[in-house]
């Protein structure tokens, strides 16, 4: 008996002394996040990325992205499964120096495809655009999705001109916005009318870009354009955590320090991120503040100037390299 007292004396005396070291936690803890020490401990951005798998084949229900080695410039091409058959869409069609426009539209003949269902040009640079009126001469291109802004060049203005000619159906996408390409829906994150009604400067075309999340069962894939830390902030504003969090998000303006803002990054908390660019690009991309962001935040990073075109495929479960 004496003996269960005095076990049970220091096993009292333990839980007080945990409760004391307890109250004092938190008490520092309420602190930090008082005077902003804490900020961030826990964010999901810190926890470990879901391994990054690859496959050989590509099953014929598979959603396919295509990020396609133009240099310095955005082209990616998404198949997807609808029912039976298969719908396509290209987000952006962008060319560089040493890139002719041919390399994207022989890239999609070489899979098949004669038409293409949506064309989603995020904004009217010509590293986005380049290829775009050789996309709509050679493919049937159904449905065009373009900004509608107020921007003059003669690429611009050639592609208008021939979206008209071809007859394609226009899209003005809005914010919240969804539309249903095959099984997968498109959600329009941005441009927003506060945005481009209080934004100037260089950044003001790049925050024209249409920012969209394309769902596919239980995966999702955001694409960014060239936009601006403003518009992801907007976003941020906009749209809850849940409606941002992807499996794969496309870079922000080829890794420029100018768009991925770590909040918006945590927030996304990809497991893949793909950039495209040129190897030694004057530009610097990607800058070294994004590199440090990506390596805190630890996604698979797939990059074309080091792994040349990329494809990625989802079951509808799981994203997956394709290697052949």
């Amino acid at each position: 008996m004496a003996r269960k007292k005095k076990y049970g004396r220091r096993n009292a005396q333990k839980k007080s002394l945990s409760f004391v070291i307890y109250i004092i936690i938190a008490l520092l803890l309420a602190a930090g996040s008082y005077f902003g020490l804490t900020e961030g401990l826990f964010d999901i951005g810190t926890q470990p990325k879901n391994e990054v798998g690859t496959v050989t084949e590509i099953g014929a229900d598979n959603f396919q992205l295509h990020m396609i080695d133009v240099g310095q410039g955005d082209a990616y091409l998404l198949c997807i499964p609808d029912g039976t058959s298969v719908k396509t869409m290209i987000i952006d069609a962008g060319t560089s120096k040493g890139h002719k426009a041919s390399i994207i539209t022989d890239y999609i003949s070489s899979l098949g495809i004669k038409t293409i269902d949506y064309m989603l040009l995020t904004h009217p640079h010509s590293d986005h655009i380049g290829a775009a009126t050789s996309v709509l001469a050679k493919f049937d291109v159904k449905n065009a999705i373009i900004p509608d802004c107020n921007y003059t060049s003669s690429a611009w203005t050639k592609i208008l001109e021939k979206i008209d000619e071809e007859n394609s159906n226009v899209i003005f996408p809005e914010v919240g916005q969804k539309i249903k390409v095959g099984d997968a829906t498109v959600l329009f994150l941005a441009p927003s009318e506060k945005l481009l009604n209080t934004t100037s400067g260089s950044d003001y075309i790049n925050n024209y870009s249409i920012v969209c999340k394309v769902t596919y069962g239980e995966n999702s894939f955001m694409f960014t354009g060239d936009a601006c830390t403003q518009s992801e902030a907007e976003i941020l504003a906009t749209f809850s955590q849940n409606e941002l969090k992807c499996d794969v998000l496309k870079l922000g303006h080829h890794g420029s320090s100018t768009s991925s803002s770590e909040e918006f990054l945590r927030a996304v908390d990809p497991d893949i991120v793909l950039i495209s660019l040129a190897k030694d690009n004057s530009y610097g991309h990607p800058h070294k503040e994004t590199v440090e962001k990506l390596n805190k935040l630890g996604p698979t990073v797939y990059r074309t100037d080091e792994e040349g075109t990329v494809i990625i495929v989802s079951d509808g479960s799981k994203v997956s390299r394709y290697s052949k």
